[in-house]
């Protein structure tokens, strides 16, 4: 691996695997920077990090704002660009504070830093983004 390279920890990998999970359950083709976020959200909840809303929540916030598709999904979801320009976005942030890996709170921080979830999904949580960057980025030593 060369120091340009970037890995996700195994907990980021399965926030992008569970963002593809939330999409089938929705039947939503499209993955979103809301359903990424969401994902991420809820793998922080479960880790015990403080401060996040609670899983009906933010599963509320999601329907709220990408919608339920009607019909069961026969074939597979795909990242959307919004979604891939997020990823991007947390790519360069890891890279810009040194790290060599994306983790699920730096890929969380890097979604609401982005400007590509809508505002309906910060709203619909009930947490503006500032309170959630908060959360996501607890103050350092």
């Amino acid at each position: 691996m060369t120091s340009d390279e970037l890995t996700l920890t195994p907990d980021a990998a399965r926030a992008l695997r569970d963002a593809q999970a939330l999409c089938y359950r929705a039947s939503c083709v499209i993955i979103t920077p809301e359903h990424l976020l969401a994902a991420c959200l809820l793998q922080l909840q479960a880790a015990g990090i403080a401060g996040l809303p609670d899983p009906s929540t933010i599963q509320h916030a999601l329907a709220a704002t990408v919608g339920l598709g009607e019909d069961p999904l026969d074939r597979d979801v795909v990242f959307g660009s919004a979604a891939r320009e997020a990823i991007a976005r947390a790519a360069a942030a890891a890279r810009a504070a040194g790290l060599s890996s994306i983790t699920t709170r730096t890929l969380a921080a890097a979604l609401v830093e982005s400007g590509e979830c809508s505002p309906m999904f910060f709203a619909s949580l009930g947490m503006p983004r500032t309170a959630l960057l908060e959360v996501l980025r607890p103050a350092g030593p």
